[in-house]
């Protein structure tokens, strides 16, 4: 099953302050969505995700992965801190930072990115003041919502040590998780579309077909919605079942088992053999592939 993950980004060292707090709210729960193929609002109770620091892959041009795999954060997080106090320069470099960070971030098909603002120090108590704090908001906070966030306002302000501030902060992440799912099923279900339109054309091939049915469905069962994924596996052997009556079956290497010990393997080990990429490779035998 395809294990959603949120990436995080901490150049600063301010994972360690917030980290407790921060795992302390997944999964994420109250989600609703339009990702399905129908395109009608779901509920969906909770979104279980893994958190990894400082481990952001470059984005892959093709969108292209193996059911089962890591595709790629979901979310990319990142986070940065200035103070009302820092000199100019150092505003302008976190910003700089911040800016170029989510230029790549908005590279990566299928997700979507948030600049967290971690108030600390001298901020945090401007924070607690109340009205006070209106004055860091319109320099620092905004001016980076400005350049950074733009009309996708990808950028919130945390303050720790405050429920509320977390609760909004929380509130985006959720709101950035539904868009990359929702833009990540889209994706899947156009290409499906796709594929499913030039079946009956000659050189249509059932693996890449199998491939990309598949992550929808891993996706789907990822979300807890196993109706949604069990549909996936019988369009999929529907689709099967009317090639094998039309003996269009070039896109498998052979018929039989002709791999060491196939004649005495167990079927049901799935991790004997590379199946998923040799379907991926067009590889693979119709004895391995049922």
């Amino acid at each position: 099953m395809e294990r959603l993950w949120f990436s995080v980004t901490d150049e600063f060292g301010l994972w360690p302050r917030i980290e407790a707090e921060f795992r302390a709210r997944l999964p994420l729960r109250n989600l609703i969505w339009k990702g399905g193929i129908a395109q009608t609002a779901q509920f969906v109770a909770q979104l279980s995700a893994d958190v990894r620091v400082n481990e952001d892959a470059e984005p892959d041009p093709t969108g292209v992965v193996l059911p089962g795999q890591d595709t790629g954060a979901l979310l990319h997080i990142y986070l940065c801190e200035v103070s009302e106090s820092e000199s100019d320069t150092r505003k302008a470099e976190v910003r700089a930072r911040a800016k170029a960070w989510a230029a790549r971030a908005g590279q990566h098909r299928g997700a979507s990115w948030l600049v967290v603002v971690v108030a600390g120090g001298s901020d945090a108590q401007r924070l607690s003041a109340g009205p006070k704090f209106l004055n860091m908001r319109a320099t620092v906070f905004d001016r980076l919502r400005s350049e950074v966030g733009g009309k996708r306002d990808g950028v919130v302000l945390l303050r720790p040590d405050a429920v509320e501030s977390w609760n909004a902060a929380v509130l985006a992440l959720r709101d950035r998780a539904v868009q990359a799912l929702e833009a990540r099923a889209a994706s899947l279900g156009d290409e499906i579309r796709r594929l499913d339109a030039n079946r009956m054309l000659p050189g249509w091939n059932y693996c890449r077909f199998f491939v990309v049915k598949e992550q929808l469905a891993a996706l789907f069962r990822a979300l807890a919605l196993h109706d949604a994924a069990l549909a996936q596996y019988d369009e999929l052997e529907a689709a099967f079942l009317q090639l094998l009556d039309a003996r269009a079956l070039s896109w498998f290497s052979s018929f039989g088992g002709g791999g060491a010990g196939d004649d005495f393997a167990d079927i049901l080990d799935v991790q004997r053999k590379p199946y998923r990429r040799q379907i991926a490779d067009n590889a693979i035998s119709m004895f391995d592939f049922r």
